[in-house]
């Protein structure tokens, strides 16, 4: 993979529509991280294809492409995941089927970010792919986020600074930026977030985003969207 070199990373599109491909590939001119779009497809099946031959990074697809169902295109994601396990998969979806969307959190290598969010957190979520990490928007945690009896009592156990680190978090905050923010160290803003995962018995970051629409909820919307 291409971590830890200067040159761009090879990115593979998917889109039904051809001018939403295009404006993809101009948008990701704009980030920071170097990338190079290889690959422009039009259906799920069409791009994981491609993506086997051309070397791709990252893609960035949509749930369903060209004569496909999201279910389809779905399990094709899923299985290209399973057959190229560096590969960085970025499903950028308008889909609101919670069934259909969390099938896909057990893939440890794919992103959600959904298409109702602000460009700029488009953009930053991009970026954090790019570099290496996986991202779930909260758009979708909030959609995804399950009935969970007991949660209410966990969140009520979590101390202020580490429902501060969850609130920006969720407002789509890394470690970094968090710990800039509140001029403390990586390794300090990191310990408040495993806390607080044990606290909420989650183990991963999917989970954790997950839970966003109850702990919300719980907490009097002290975290809104807004930072």
């Amino acid at each position: 993979m291409h971590s830890w070199r200067q040159q761009p990373l090879n990115i593979a599109l998917m889109d039904r529509c051809p001018l939403t491909l295009e404006g993809l590939a101009s948008f990701l001119k704009t980030l920071p991280t170097q990338a190079k779009v290889v690959v422009k497809e039009t259906s799920v099946r069409a791009v994981a294809d491609s993506v086997v031959y051309q070397q791709a990074d990252v893609l960035i697809s949509e749930m369903d492409g060209e004569d496909e169902t999201v279910a389809q295109g779905r399990e094709t994601l899923l299985a290209l995941c399973t057959q190229l396990p560096e590969l960085r998969v970025i499903v950028y979806t308008r889909c609101q089927n919670a069934e259909e969307v969390g099938r896909l959190l057990n893939q440890p290598n794919i992103s959600i970010v959904a298409r109702d969010d602000a460009l700029p957190l488009v953009a930053e979520f991009f970026n954090r792919v790019l570099l290496g990490e996986r991202v779930l928007s909260p758009q979708i945690g909030a959609f995804l986020a399950p009935s969970v009896s007991g949660e209410e009592a966990a969140t009520r156990k979590l101390t202020r600074c580490e429902s501060d680190v969850l609130a920006f978090l969720f407002n789509g905050m890394s470690l970094r930026q968090i710990a800039e923010l509140q001029r403390r160290s990586i390794k300090t803003i990191s310990a408040h977030k495993c806390s607080a995962m044990r606290k909420l018995q989650v183990k991963n970051d999917s989970e954790l985003f997950s839970l966003h629409g109850n702990i919300t909820r719980q907490l009097g919307g002290k975290w809104s969207k807004g930072t």
